[in-house]
């Protein structure tokens, strides 16, 4: 049953607010052969509910029930079947009618075809015609379908946040109700309801420049979109729903454009002042020739920082980065800061690796300080260096970063945890404290071999 009303919550608010109803939901215990009623409460975010002002909203769930105080929710558990409720019913000074869908036994997974909760929907009668029009009673049909479905398929609907609008397209793509803050967000296409409903979504947003961001199977959102027209920005994810319907949450990001702009400025300024700084350092290691190999370090630190604030400032999602490629830009850099471009080096990155650019830094300094451990110590004898950035294959929670040569490796007593060199401190500070990492030391190579075993939730925005 918990498993049922935690499905039951993270679902009914994608319907309330589609719905701009209030949701109550009855839910039967059975505790020691007596049964008992609970009922959870779900608010939505548009207007007042019928019971507490939009200022007052907060989570009302698992109050226990008097059953045969309310007729109809009784009746609802009887009959196991959805039964409309007295038309025009007061409550505050409201008309609302109230709809209940009950959820069976064998809804859930069960054998039996009983009662084992109740989705009681309350409508503002004259707000929902107004807003809504005529549809309302056949959409609330269509979302509780389609919840019955996601049941089975284990698979939940999305959020809805406060701002952002919801179109259902029929047979996929023809506008089918939108919506009143959908209509607000198109409000350069069309300003009414009825100049929306019955046309092609996908003719209505022909003009505004498309970009595909991807897709999320586990919360049924089949695609995400991002359209500009002109200023206006809009992100649009896409869910399917059941007889060929499909919901369209669309949310107004142009502020959020605007502010990715600056951002991407700035990483941009950020790259180029440490540009300067490098050359700045190149300068004084001429004048300093002594001091060569700790300018040397320096400047490697410097530009891998750079990389990511230049990989960032061309970049079309600022929150996460393609560690992947960063990898490679300083693999390459580093190469030519030794002379060492002939030098044969495997990089092995079979999918690509999103971190939260936050996180980049970290990882990029990391690498720069482990390659350039290899470069600097490994001899004569390194003739090979493997680089490879994986998801373990029997943990794919932790990303996996291995530097591995051929060279003289460690000496016997090294322990990494004692080093006091300020590349191996670079390394501890940044993995263990920033990243959660661990780092592991493999003796069993020809060579050496470490390996930065990373928790992805710590690199992850998600």
């Amino acid at each position: 049953m918990s498993k049922l009303i935690e499905f039951l919550d993270t679902n009914l608010p994608f319907i309330s607010e589609i719905l701009l109803a209030d949701i109550k939901l009855f839910v039967k215990s059975t505790k020691d052969s007596k049964e008992e009623i609970f009922v959870h409460n779900y608010y939505h975010s548009q207007q007042d509910s019928f019971y507490v002002a939009s200022s007052q909203k907060s989570v009302d769930k698992g109050r226990k029930f008097q059953i045969h105080k309310d007729i109809f929710i009784q009746k609802a558990f009887q009959l196991a079947k959805p039964i409309v409720g007295q038309y025009g019913l007061v409550i505050e000074n409201r008309k609302i009618q109230e709809f209940a869908y009950p959820i069976l036994d064998s809804d859930f997974g069960g054998e039996s075809n009983e009662a084992i909760a109740v989705i009681a929907i309350q409508r503002d009668i004259y707000l929902t015609r107004f807003n809504l029009g005529r549809h309302w009673d056949f959409v609330a049909d269509l979302l509780i379908r389609t919840l019955k479905e996601k049941i089975k398929s284990d698979t939940n609907l999305p959020g809805i946040s406060l701002g952002e609008g919801v179109i259902l397209l029929e047979d996929h793509k023809k506008i089918f109700f939108p919506s009143p803050t959908s209509v607000t967000l198109l409000a350069e296409i069309a300003e009414y309801t009825n100049q929306l409903i019955g046309r092609s979504f996908d003719e209505l947003i022909q003009n505004y420049a498309k970009k595909y961001r991807g897709k999320s199977l586990q919360n049924s959102i089949e695609a995400i979109e991002e359209v500009t027209l002109r200023r206006k920005s809009l992100r649009l994810r896409y869910i399917d729903l059941i007889d060929g319907y499909k919901a369209v949450v669309l949310k107004d990001i142009s502020e959020l454009k605007i502010k990715e702009t600056l951002l991407k400025e700035i990483h941009h300024r950020v790259k180029n002042n440490l540009q300067t700084v490098a050359s700045l350092l190149r300068m004084q290691q001429r004048r300093n020739p002594e001091l060569t190999e700790c300018f040397s370090e320096a400047i490697n630190r410097t530009n891998s920082i750079s990389i990511v604030h230049e990989s960032l400032s061309h970049s079309d999602d600022i929150e996460n980065i393609d560690f992947g490629y960063l990898a490679h830009q300083i693999i390459k850099n580093l190469l030519a800061s030794f002379g060492k471009e002939n030098l044969s080096v495997n990089f092995y990155c079979p999918q690509k690796v999103l971190i939260q650019s936050e996180e980049a830094t970290n990882l990029a300094l990391i690498l720069n300080e482990l390659m350039s451990n290899s470069l600097e110590h490994a001899g004569e004898e390194l003739s090979q260096l493997d680089i490879s950035l994986n998801y373990l294959e029997y943990d794919a929670s932790t990303l996996n970063l291995r530097v591995c040569d051929n060279g003289k490796g460690f000496p016997e007593d090294f322990d990494f945890q004692k080093n006091t060199g300020l590349g191996w401190e670079i390394v501890k500070n940044l993995a263990q404290e920033c990243l959660d990492a661990k780092i592991n030391i493999d003796k069993n190579v020809e060579g050496a071999a470490i390996d930065i075993l990373i928790p992805v939730k710590k690199l992850s925005s998600v």
